[in-house]
């Protein structure tokens, strides 16, 4: 009784640290060794479960079951091939030749912008390989649910034999009163079912929306584009609300001249409040030319916040102020003034409207000379 009891125990600790089927040397590497030769001699294979699309369905899997791991054989579905458990949905290995190829879902766009006044989000979906008679549902995430209706992630069924699906204000944004700026919100496709054998994620599973707050106020504060001499510090100063993140906002500058578009100075930086909320940021832009030109300053949704011209009269004939005419500003840097002057805003206020402009000294990444911010 002791010797067998002593074989048992050394059995159990042999067999807890490797198995082997078909082998009596497994790898010391491995918790189980399967040798293809068998013991007559032959050589054969593994075989997997194998289940059909309904019988894999019936299984109660969950997140902690991750990598467990089918072989749907089923005929009617026309799916043959591995699938695995990732945690949330079935996911193809690989599929036989045989096999209608899996139905995947992605965003047709990758990044875009809406203002928040926007409220209805519009989300579409490219749908590769779709089943003419299986829809699809897919569950549409969000990286920050802040500044939308909804507090949860959003369900989405797609009719079956659609390539392209638009799903209409599945998402709706909150218009508050608040300025806070410049905000991103990270669509993902987090799962997807129906459609043909275990449908897939594509590489467009996210989509980067850039919410532009409809509460900033920005404008265009100060300009230098000649001066006697030499052209020096040719800029263009934003004034607005402070701690506004002016990424994807841009300067438009056109040629009086066709109305074409001479160059364009993308954004950044965050405008730090000097006085009541309010501050400025300068933008250095060196291709300013005599007139008559024009600038537009532009929102990243591409909406033309203001479009102004100096020297003359500027319609735009392409870009975002294409069909536009610009507002001709009063005064203008012709005659050339001396180095170190600027065309600035004046008087006190917190809006484009409440100031006018003059050419006084040039106040660089400071309220202009003679103006109050209130």
């Amino acid at each position: 009784m002791k010797h067998f009891l002593l074989f048992f125990f050394i059995g159990i600790l042999q067999v807890s640290a490797q198995v082997g089927i078909g082998t009596t040397n497994p790898s010391a590497a491995s918790m189980l060794e399967i040798s293809s030769k068998s013991s007559d001699g032959n050589f054969k294979g593994l075989m997997p479960p194998r289940v059909t699309v309904a019988q894999r369905d019936l299984i109660d899997a969950t997140e902690d079951d991750t990598g467990l791991m089918v072989f749907v054989n089923d005929l009617d579905a026309t799916i043959f091939g591995l699938q695995v458990w990732n945690g949330t949905f079935w996911e193809n290995i690989y599929l036989l030749q045989s096999s209608l190829q899996p139905t995947e879902v992605s965003f047709t766009l990758t990044e875009t912008s809406q203002s928040e006044s926007d409220a209805g989000i519009d989300l579409e979906f490219n749908i590769t390989n779709p089943s003419a008679s299986n829809g699809l549902t897919i569950t549409v995430a969000a990286s920050s649910y802040n500044d939308l209706v909804e507090s949860v992630a959003q369900v989405i069924t797609i009719p079956p034999d659609r390539q392209v699906f638009k799903a209409i204000s599945i998402f709706s944004l909150i218009d508050d009163t608040e300025v806070e700026g410049n905000e991103h919100i990270v669509f993902s496709i987090t799962n997807a079912s129906g459609g043909s054998g275990a449908p897939t994620i594509g590489v467009d599973s996210v989509f980067d929306l850039t919410v532009v707050d409809n509460d900033v106020s920005v404008w265009i504060n100060e300009i230098h584009y000649d001066n006697v001499g030499g052209d020096v510090n040719e800029r263009i100063e934003i004034g607005g609300s402070a701690g506004i993140d002016l990424t994807g906002y841009r300067l438009v500058h056109y040629n009086g001249s066709g109305g074409t578009i001479i160059s364009t100075k993308f954004i950044s930086g965050i405008i730090v409040e000097i006085s009541n909320g309010l501050g400025v940021k300068n933008i250095n832009f060196s291709s300013l030319q005599n007139g008559p030109d024009a600038i537009a300053l532009v929102d990243p949704s591409g909406n033309v916040i203001q479009f102004l011209s100096y020297e003359g009269e500027v319609t735009a004939t392409e870009g975002p102020a294409s069909g536009m005419t610009a507002t001709l500003l009063p005064i203008d840097q012709d005659p050339e003034p001396s180095i170190g002057f600027s065309m600035q805003l004046t008087g006190a206020g917190n809006s484009y409207e409440d100031f006018i402009w003059d050419i006084l000294p040039d106040t660089i990444d400071e309220i202009n000379s003679g103006q109050t911010f209130n």
